[in-house]
C-alpha cells in the first residue's frame, strides 16, 4: 500500500512539472504578441523585463530579437545594443549557433548606426567566419552585403563588388527580394565606380526588375525611383543628358515623392534639373532651388550639398560668380561639419573657379585633401585587411588549440585511468583517518574567525558612533550660531547702521535698546555654551509674538510690508518645543535673506492647519533667483536640515522678477 502511494505521488509530481513547463512555454510564446502590439518605449522595457524572467532558449531568443528590432525602430540604439549583447552572450552559453550569429550581426548593425566602420567590420567578419565554420548560412548573405556596403563607403569598389557577388550566391535561393534588390544595386554601383558602365546599367536593371517581386507596396515605388536615380548617374557620367532626363522623369512620375519620400524626390529632381542644365535649358535652376528647399526641410545634408553644387555650377555658367561662390562655400562648410570629403573636393574646385584671385589657395587645399583621403582610405583598407587576417588567425589558432587539447586529453585519460584509481584508494584511506582531526581544526579555526569578526565589528560600530556624535554636535553648533547669534547680530548691525547717517537725539534714543540687545546676544552665546538645546519658548512668550518681533526688527530699517495670517485652530502650546525652535530659526533666516537680497516690498506669512499637519508659507514679491544655478549657502542647507530633523518637508519655489516662496510642512 505504501509503495502504491509513493508511485501515485511520483506520477502526480511528474505530470505537475510537465504542466508547469507547458504553462511557462505558453507564456513565453505569448510574449511575441505583446511585443508586436507594444508602441511605447516604457511598454517595451516592461516586456523585456518579463522576457528575461524566463530561462533562455530559442523562443526567448526570438522574443529578444523582436524587442531589439523595436528598440531600433524607436531609435533607442543603446537599448538595441544592450539586448544584442544579451542575445550573443546567452546564446554562447547554450551553444545556439543561430543566436550567436544573430548577436554578432546586431552588434555590427549598432556600430554601423554610429558610423564606427572598423567595429562594424570586425563583428560582421566574426559572424562570417562563425557561419562558415559551422556551415550555417543563416544571415550569411546579409553579412556579405553589409561588408560590401562598408567597402563601398571606403571607396574600395573591388572588394565591395566581390562581397556583393558572395551575397548574391546565397540570396538568389531565398525569397528576400529586398536584400536581393540592394545586392544588385551595390554591384551596379561598384561597376559604375570602376568605369564599367555597361555592367552597371545591367545590374541597375536587375534591381529595377526585382522590385516587381517585392510585396510591400509602401516602399516598392521608392525603390523603383532610387533605381532610376542610379540610371541618371551613369548617363550623366557619359554626357548622355537626354537619357538622364528621361530616366529622371520616369522616376518622378511613379509617385508623389515630394510628400511621400523627399529623399528620392530630391535625387531625381536634381538629376532632372542637371540634365536640363546640360541641355542649355535655363529653367533648370528652379529644380535645384526646389530640391534645396525640400532637402533643408528634411535635413538631408547629402541632397542639400548636391543642390548647392548644381546651383554653383549653374551660376558659374551664367557668370554670376558671387552666387556661385555663395553656394559652393555653403557646401564647403557643411562638408567640413559632417566630414563629407567628396563634397568638399567638389566645392573647392567650384570655389577656385568662382574666385580666381584665391584659386591657388583652393587648388592647394584640394590637392592636400585629395592626398590625405587617398592615404586615409589606404590605411583603413589595410586596417580592415588586418582585421580579416587577425580574425582568421584567431579562429585558426583556436581550432589548433582545441585539436591539441582533445589529443592531450585522450592521452591523459588512457595513461591516468589506473593511476587515478590507485590515488583515489590512497586518498580515501587518508581521508577516513584524518577526517575527524580536520573537522576539529576547521571548527576551531571557524570559531576563532567568528570571534575576530565580532570584535572587529564592535570596534567599527564604536568608531562609527563616535564619528557620528562628533558630526552631529558640530552640525548642531553651526546651526545654532548661524541661525540664532548671527541672525540677531546682523539685525542689530542693520539697525545701528543708521547712526552713520543721523546722530540726532531721537535717533540715538531709538538705537539705545539695540545696545541692550548686544548684551542679550552675549547672554545667548553664554547660554549656548552651557546648553545649546535651551528652550526658546517659556510660559510668558508665545510663538506668534516672537515671529512678530522679527517683523518689528526688520521694519525699523526697511519699508517692507509684512502680512501675517494665522489659523486660529493652531494651538502652539501643544506643539513640541524642538519643532517650534527649528521653525522659528527657519522663519528668521528666511526673513533676513529677504531683507538682504530680495528687494521685496511685501512679505506674506501664512500658517494653516490641514488635518494633522501645519502648513507655513513665506512668500515675497522680490527679484527671485534660480535655485538650480544659484550658489547654495549655509543658510538654505541649514533650513533643509532643520526640516529633516523634525521629519518635515522643505519646498523652495523662485521665479526671476516674480518673487520667492518657501513652504514648510510638518506634522503636529
Amino acid at each position: 500500500m505504501g509503495r502504491l502511494i509513493i508511485t501515485v505521488i511520483s506520477i502526480f509530481l511528474i505530470f505537475s512539472c510537465q504542466d508547469r513547463k507547458k504553462s511557462e512555454k505558453t507564456k513565453a510564446d505569448n510574449l511575441i504578441y505583446k511585443i508586436k502590439l507594444s508602441a511605447s518605449y516604457n511598454d517595451l522595457r516592461l516586456i523585456e523585463d518579463e522576457t528575461n524572467s524566463f530561462k533562455y532558449d530559442t523562443v526567448i531568443r526570438n522574443n529578444l530579437d523582436a524587442i531589439s528590432d523595436k528598440y531600433y525602430d524607436l531609435e533607442k540604439f543603446e537599448d538595441y545594443h544592450r539586448v544584442s549583447n544579451t542575445i550573443l552572450e546567452e546564446s554562447k552559453k547554450i551553444e545556439d549557433t543561430v543566436g550567436i550569429i544573430e548577436g554578432l550581426c546586431k552588434k555590427g548593425a549598432y556600430y554601423s548606426n554610429i558610423y564606427k566602420l572598423d567595429s562594424m567590420y570586425f563583428y560582421y567578419t566574426k559572424a562570417e567566419n562563425y557561419s562558415i565554420k559551422t556551415k550555417s548560412k543563416y544571415l550569411l548573405g546579409t553579412i556579405f552585403l553589409n561588408k560590401a556596403v562598408i567597402n563601398q563607403n571606403l571607396n574600395d569598389y573591388y572588394n565591395s563588388e566581390k562581397n556583393s557577388f558572395e551575397a548574391l550566391k546565397i540570396l538568389k535561393n531565398k525569397n528576400d527580394y529586398y536584400l536581393l534588390y540592394n545586392t544588385y544595386l551595390n554591384i551596379g554601383y561598384a561597376s559604375f565606380n570602376q568605369n564599367d558602365d555597361r555592367e552597371a546599367l545591367k545590374y541597375f536593371q536587375k534591381a529595377l526588375n526585382t522590385t516587381d517581386k517585392i510585396k510591400n507596396n509602401t516602399t516598392v515605388l521608392s525603390l523603383k525611383g532610387q533605381a532610376y536615380y542610379y540610371y541618371c548617374l551613369v548617363y550623366n557620367k557619359n554626357n548622355n543628358y537626354k537619357a538622364s532626363y528621361i530616366s529622371a522623369a520616369k522616376g518622378l512620375s511613379l509617385d508623389d515623392f515630394k510628400t511621400k519620400d523627399p529623399h528620392v524626390f530630391c535625387n531625381l529632381n536634381n538629376c532632372l534639373g542637371y540634365s536640363k542644365f546640360k541641355l542649355n535649358d535655363s529653367n533648370a535652376k528652379t529644380h535645384f532651388i526646389e530640391s534645396l528647399a525640400i532637402a533643408k526641410k528634411a535635413n538631408n545634408i547629402f541632397a542639400i550639398n548636391t543642390s548647392n553644387l548644381y546651383l554653383s555650377e549653374y551660376y558659374l555658367k551664367y557668370n554670376d560668380t558671387s552666387k556661385a561662390f555663395l553656394h559652393a562655400n555653403e557646401v564647403l562648410q557643411a562638408a567640413n561639419e559632417n566630414k563629407l570629403y567628396d563634397d568638399k573636393l567638389k566645392a573647392l574646385l567650384l570655389l577656385a573657379k568662382a574666385s580666381p584671385n584665391a584659386a591657388t589657395n583652393y587648388f592647394e587645399t584640394y590637392k592636400t585633401l585629395s592626398d590625405s583621403i587617398i592615404n586615409n582610405e589606404r590605411q583603413t583598407r589595410d586596417k580592415f585587411a588586418k582585421i580579416d587576417y587577425q580574425t582568421n588567425e584567431i579562429i585558426s589558432e583556436k581550432e589548433t588549440i582545441e585539436k591539441q587539447k582533445e589529443s592531450i586529453l585522450q592521452q591523459l585519460w588512457s595513461v591516468s585511468t589506473i593511476a587515478i584509481f590507485i590515488i583515489l584508494a590512497v586518498l580515501l584511506f587518508y581521508f577516513i583517518k584524518s577526517r575527524n582531526l580536520k573537522n576539529k581544526e576547521l571548527i576551531f579555526i571557524q570559531e576563532q574567525q567568528n570571534a575576530k569578526e565580532e570584535i572587529y565589528e564592535l570596534m567599527l560600530n564604536q568608531q562609527h558612533r563616535i564619528e557620528e556624535g562628533k558630526y552631529s554636535e558640530k552640525n548642531r553648533i553651526s546651526q545654532e550660531l548661524h541661525d540664532g547669534v548671527m541672525g540677531k547680530l546682523m539685525g542689530i548691525r542693520l539697525n545701528l547702521f543708521i547712526l552713520k547717517k543721523r546722530q540726532d537725539p531721537d535717533t540715538i534714543e531709538k538705537c539705545l535698546p539695540f545696545i541692550d540687545d548686544i548684551q542679550n546676544v552675549e547672554k545667548e552665546i553664554r547660554q549656548i555654551a552651557h546648553d545649546l538645546n535651551q528652550n526658546l519658548f517659556d510660559d510668558n512668550v508665545t510663538f506668534i509674538s516672537i515671529v512678530e518681533n522679527l517683523f518689528t526688527m526688520i521694519k525699523s530699517h526697511s519699508d517692507i510690508e509684512f502680512i501675517l495670517q494665522v489659523d486660529e485652530r493652531i494651538d502652539w502650546d501643544l506643539i513640541n518645543n524642538n519643532i517650534k525652535i527649528n521653525i522659528y530659526r527657519i522663519i528668521q533666516e528666511t526673513l533676513q535673506n529677504i531683507d538682504k537680497y530680495a528687494q521685496a516690498s511685501k512679505v506674506n506669512l501664512t500658517m494653516n492647519k490641514k488635518e494633522n499637519e501645519i502648513h507655513i508659507t513665506i512668500a515675497d514679491n522680490g527679484i527671485g533667483f534660480k535655485p538650480d544655478t544659484s550658489k547654495k549657502g549655509i543658510g538654505l542647507s541649514n533650513m533643509k536640515k532643520r526640516m529633516e530633523e523634525i521629519n518635515g518637508k522643505f519646498i523652495l519655489e523662485s521665479i526671476i522678477n516674480k518673487g520667492t516662496k518657501i513652504n514648510l510642512i510638518f506634522q503636529i
